[in-house]
């Protein structure tokens, strides 16, 4: 359909009147030769009839031997333009002028200046280079072709197009989204230095102090004389460090399906998550209930970085995703001092003695809500940044809530 819209635009509409003003002509001469009896005016007649099917001819010529090749690069970034270059190779011994050149854009891809279109003259076995720009607003694999080929006769009287079949696969990601709130969770770790370690509570030589004993404390930590002089138990504590991960959980639950600007932006706010992870120098991990992105382990490396770019380049919410099953299943995986990021605009009441049992193992979780004004009710989706209740539940269980916005910048 975009195709023929924009053919439709560069095909001029004059171009049947001069037919018509040239026949007519003739037939005009053709008919004082006849009253007059000149021969001469036959000859001239008969001449100018004959221009219309030359300039045909002429015309449809031009768009023989004509062959294209596209250089785009493979893998881009929505919303920023991308450069494109078309080399259009004359493979005939005549020269191709009056000719326009249009590529054909997929749904969700447009011009990034002008309409796209581009005068061509090639010589003989020659080549000819014309650049422009393609903006894609959303992620996903998009197909750019074929290119579209329109001539012309010398006189402008027919109007011809061809498409060259040349098609260009691109695989488009989702631009991070800037997170500066979690950025700041946890100051110094998330700086260019390196990778950072957190402290945890654990075994080592680095001794904190004495506190009261709790549920779950190994009885080989308690300090038997400080308790005896007390008459209650309590534990020596020390300071262990772990190397500390990000684990980001998205949300791809069906009911996402109902809200998909809202998960485009969580796709975006994942993206955003990595990257911070990635240049902060921290093991990350993504996880969005599939097998074939959920169980790599968490690692540091660009490769890591752009495969998980590549799965949420296409990532979409799929049945038999629980997102309660797979924040459950990254709870009992993840490592004291682990960040847990879970992106869902979702409030779901099941998720919190998850969070909070992360909360005892001294892991970190910071929500990322997107904010869905028109999000309904009826569809069995709850808004999370309006629950009131469900975001003090979440503050009890010291859980950092991030609005996310189109808009924010760092």
């Amino acid at each position: 359909m975009l195709a023929e819209t924009q053919e439709q635009a560069t095909r001029p509409n004059y171009h049947g009147v001069k037919v018509l003003t040239t026949v007519l002509s003739s037939l005009c001469i053709l008919a004082v030769a006849m009253t007059l009896g000149l021969g001469h005016l036959y000859t001239m007649a008969v001449a100018i009839a004959a221009v219309p099917l030359v300039s045909y001819a002429v015309g449809k010529r031009m768009l023989v031997g004509l062959s294209v090749r596209r250089e785009v690069a493979d893998v881009v970034w929505d919303g920023e333009p991308t450069p494109v270059s078309l080399h259009v190779r004359n493979e005939s011994k005549f020269p191709k002028y009056f000719l326009q050149a249009q590529d054909t854009l997929p749904q969700g891809a447009q011009f990034y200046e002008g309409d796209g279109i581009i005068p061509l003259a090639v010589a003989p076995g020659g080549v000819q280079k014309a650049e422009y720009q393609v903006v894609f607003q959303y992620r996903g694999r998009y197909r750019l072709g074929p290119l579209a080929i329109h001539a012309t006769d010398p006189l402008g009287m027919f109007f011809f197009s061809h498409h060259l079949r040349e098609q260009t696969e691109i695989l488009v990601l989702p631009a991070p989204l800037p997170l500066p709130h979690l950025e700041s969770l946890r100051g110094a770790l998330y700086t260019t230095a390196g990778v950072h370690s957190a402290p945890v509570r654990g075994d080592s030589v680095e001794f904190l102090g004495i506190r009261e004993y709790t549920a779950g404390d190994p009885l080989r930590r308690v300090d038997w004389k400080h308790s005896a002089r007390y008459g209650e138990l309590f534990v020596r504590d020390f300071e262990r460090f772990t190397q500390t991960e990000v684990c980001v959980v998205l949300d791809c639950s069906p009911l996402m399906r109902q809200i998909p600007n809202s998960f485009e932006l969580m796709v975006k706010a994942a993206s955003g998550a990595l990257h911070m992870a990635y240049y902060g120098g921290l093991p990350f991990r993504l996880l969005v209930g599939t097998p074939e992105v959920d169980t790599r382990p968490a690692r540091w490396s660009s490769d890591q970085l752009y495969e998980y770019l590549y799965a949420l380049a296409e990532v979409a919410p799929h049945n038999g995703v629980s997102l309660l099953d797979v924040v459950t299943t990254a709870a009992a995986q993840i490592t004291p001092g682990t960040l847990l990021i879970l992106i869902t605009p979702s409030a779901d009441n099941r998720l919190l003695p998850v969070l909070d049992a992360c909360n005892r193992r001294q892991t970190q979780v910071a929500m990322l809500l997107p904010n869905v004004p028109a999000l309904d009710r009826v569809s069995g989706l709850t808004d999370a940044l309006y629950e009131g209740e469900f975001l003090r539940a979440l503050s009890a269980h010291n859980v950092s809530i991030i609005p996310l916005h189109p808009g924010e910048s760092a």
